[in-house]
């Protein structure tokens, strides 16, 4: 545990603007003032053809320092970011039925 502070301290030194907050799969690098995760907004960036004009518009409440925060920490860590990216993009609906069949399925 005190190894992963410390890893987490480097990281937040490194990139301001981040800071890493408990979830329900562990900790993760969050942009500081909001609950949004890094992972989130670079997955956004990737599906908009990495427009930092539609970026800005997508997240409208974000300061301009808060994205470059979200850059900076890809830049820095992108095996991190796109592991993240990945295993979010392997839920499909079937998925989480089969994991989750108390949950009803929608129909679109």
């Amino acid at each position: 545990m005190a190894n992963e502070l410390l890893e987490e301290a480097v990281k937040i030194h490194r990139c301001p603007g981040i800071i890493f907050t408990e979830g329900v799969k562990g900790r993760r690098a969050r942009v500081a003032g909001t609950g949004i995760e890094v992972w989130e907004i670079i997955a956004t960036y990737k599906s908009l053809g990495k427009n930092l004009h539609r970026l800005h518009r997508a997240y409208h409440w974000l300061t301009d320092q808060q994205l470059k925060s979200a850059l900076g920490y890809y830049k820095a860590y992108p095996e991190e970011i796109d592991r993240l990216i990945a295993v979010n993009e392997n839920w499909t609906p079937e998925r989480i039925h089969k994991r989750h069949p108390f949950l009803p399925v929608g129909k679109e």
